[in-house]
């Protein structure tokens, strides 16, 4: 009790010193104070410094890192935790705008929408946690009959935190579609997306110009951040070229949904806004006809490829176009298989080919309607102007004069004295040998005029039609040849484009734009497909009014002289009685039969054999219809080209209900 006690002792009288000594700090602050003085008396002992900049360290590095974590909430995450928010509660979904239909002139539907089903995935509403994650790819893929590992990669490839759908499986059938839709409510972020695809019903005979819709590319969606990334695009043809009309607006709807994203109720709706319909100038029923007489007529030509393009001369409008072999669009529309697609390419007719556009060709006699209009309007000849056809002229080597260059008539037959009128119904080439490049005297045209009006009348160059792709053909001149082979431009190069031979290029489109333009007096048009934009209700949106590229160059006097020869043709000329015994209209035509290279023989369909050509129009007085035809590597135009033409022009103006 002792040690105790002199603790409690010891222990009272610190605490008694202390009191005391606090008291005597206080009254000396107090009387410092009073005093003025500016010596403090501390309390308590001093906080040492050095200890100030740990504090001031981990302030900064506490709040930077709240800083940061507020950064990657609100900024770097910021979508995707504001859409798993959502996702709890609202979501948006797109509704689809019908794409527009496209239609003949007769109002006959010829693409259509069709019902097609895509599974998608929204990476951001998926569950966050990796095991239910997984299982939802795991029921995934068990319904769509696929691994896993497909799945996942296909749902992860541009991240968790993408916010817009990611296309799993395309075209899924009626089965797969009602098991996703039962299982919706455990498949959180899995959606069936209602994408309709396209069904064309012209038989395939306009694939080439109606072209198809496909699914957006990942360099078309760049350009276009208005489309979803699972939607569908026109790729080619008019589908293409309209596909802003077409295409229509998306509407939106946003929904409450429950936990596992049932719906429960419509919260706003933004209705879609159908694409607008086109309205094509293609005579559907003719478009058949011509489809089933060149196909008859190329292969009874043995030459497996051809062309047929009818023009409405006096607007320009396209009432038929055909190519041989054609293609089926659906297919692609669809989503075409490898096999399927390898087939086209290796096929050696090359199906896939627009021949009316894209096909560059000589055309031979064909020709002879430019430039006697060239001729008469430069006054090279007059419509009384004759010339000796003696089935050939010999042109001396100016270098060299023992060295004679011998010029054929198509048949070296010698034809006799004859006008222009004579020269393009008996075609003869000695004649247009002498009135294109001169001869003994005989000042042509020379070939930078016959280059000049060849573009007038729309050959050699693009004639803007509503489509893309299109080849430009090609008119050599003495500049182009010396650069692309280093050798002058000889008079032999003239004569050659005299008679739509050498190197000269034409497509059949740009050969039915001239056609077109002697038949209506004149007047150069812009081919056009499409003939009036119009919106779900029937209204016209937009009118394709023809459009003129060129008029005026060649005087009525001329043009008519030229139409009289292209009359005489079929009176008593290369096409008599090919068409004049049929066709129940009169008929102004030109047949062409244009030598090629042996370039591409494949020993089955020898490339050696010229081109058959055959050009028309009717009435010859009020041409309703241009018609070109050809035939590729099968012979005379008149024997092959021709008979094709007659069969059109005899349905269309007699036979046709």
């Amino acid at each position: 009790m002792n040690i105790f006690g002199d603790f409690y002792n010891r222990a009272i009288s610190y605490r008694q010193s202390k009191k005391e000594q606090t008291v005597i700090a206080s009254e000396d602050w107090a009387a410092a104070a009073l005093s003025g003085s500016s010596d403090a008396i501390n309390l308590e002992d001093p906080i040492s410094r050095r200890f100030v900049p740990v504090y001031l360290f981990a302030v900064i590095v506490i709040g930077g890192l709240l800083s940061w974590q507020l950064f990657n909430l609100q900024i770097a995450n910021g979508q995707r935790n504001q859409s798993l928010a959502e996702g709890n509660r609202v979501r948006e979904f797109t509704i689809r705008a019908p794409r527009g239909a496209i239609y003949d002139n007769a109002g006959k539907l010829l693409a259509r929408n069709q019902a097609n089903f895509d599974l998608t995935i929204n990476p951001s509403l998926l569950p966050p946690d990796e095991t239910k994650r997984t299982e939802v790819y795991k029921t995934v893929a068990k319904i769509l009959a696929i691994p896993v590992d497909e799945v996942k990669k296909k749902a992860e490839a541009s991240g968790l935190y993408y916010t817009q759908p990611v296309l799993v499986a395309e075209n899924i059938n009626r089965e797969q579609t009602l098991s996703f839709d039962e299982k919706g409510p455990l498949l959180q972020g899995v959606d069936v997306d209602v994408n309709p695809t396209r069904e064309y019903l012209d038989g395939g005979s306009l694939s080439h110009f109606l072209g198809y819709i496909g699914r957006i590319s990942a360099e078309e969606y760049k350009r276009n951040p208005d489309y979803l990334p699972t939607a569908y695009i026109g790729k080619s043809g008019l589908e293409s070229y309209y596909e802003k009309e077409l295409k229509g607006v998306d509407g939106k709807e946003r929904v409450e949904v429950d936990a596992t994203g049932r719906r429960l109720k419509s919260l706003a709706a933004y209705p879609a806004q159908p694409g607008n319909n086109l309205m094509l100038s293609i005579d559907g029923d003719l478009q058949k006809k011509m489809a089933q007489y060149l196909k008859e007529g190329v292969e009874r030509a043995g030459s497996n490829r051809g062309v047929s393009i009818a023009l409405n001369p006096q607007n320009g409008q396209v009432l038929g176009a055909v190519n041989y072999p054609t293609y089926d669009n659906n297919l692609f529309a669809k989503g075409i298989s490898q096999t399927d697609y390898s087939k086209l390419l290796s096929d050696p007719n090359n199906p896939l080919f627009n021949r009316v556009l894209g096909g560059s060709y000589p055309i031979g006699s064909t020709i002879k309607p430019f430039i006697s209009s060239a001729a008469l309007q430069e006054g090279v000849i007059s419509a009384s102007t004759t010339i000796d056809d003696k089935g050939k002229i010999d042109v001396p080597n100016i270098y060299n004069p023992s060295v004679v260059y011998t010029f054929k008539g198509y048949d070296s037959k010698a034809l006799g004295l004859v006008n222009v009128i004579r020269a393009i119904s008996l075609s003869s080439d000695v004649f247009y040998y002498i009135v294109g490049g001169g001869f003994q005297g005989f000042k042509g045209l020379g070939i930078d005029r016959l280059v000049d009006y060849y573009k007038k009348f729309g050959l050699g160059k693009r004639t803007g039609v509503d489509l893309a792709d299109e080849s430009a053909g090609y008119l050599p001149t003495p500049d182009s040849k010396e650069a692309k082979t280093g050798e002058p431009w000889y008079v032999g190069d003239t004569y050659n484009m005299s008679i739509g031979q050498g190197d000269m290029r034409i497509t059949p489109l740009q050969l039915a734009v001239a056609l077109g333009t002697v038949a209506n007096g004149g007047t150069v048009y812009v081919p056009h497909f499409a003939k009036s934009i119009v919106d779900n209700s029937g209204k016209v949106v937009q009118e394709i009014k023809p459009e003129v590229a060129g008029k005026g160059f060649i005087s009525p006097e001329n043009i008519r002289t030229v139409q009289v020869g292209m009359e005489k043709v079929v009176e008593e000329g290369t096409g008599c009685c090919l068409i004049k015994a049929e066709v129940s209209v009169k008929v102004a035509a030109k047949t062409g039969t244009a030598e090629t290279s042996s370039e591409g023989f494949d020993g089955k369909n020898p490339r050696t054999k010229p081109h058959a050509w055959f050009i028309a129009y009717a009435p010859a007085d009020k041409p309703q219809i241009a018609i070109v035809t050809l035939v590729e590597n099968a012979g005379e135009g008149a024997l092959f080209a021709a008979p094709v033409t007659r069969n059109i022009l005899k349905w269309y103006f007699g036979g046709r209900p």
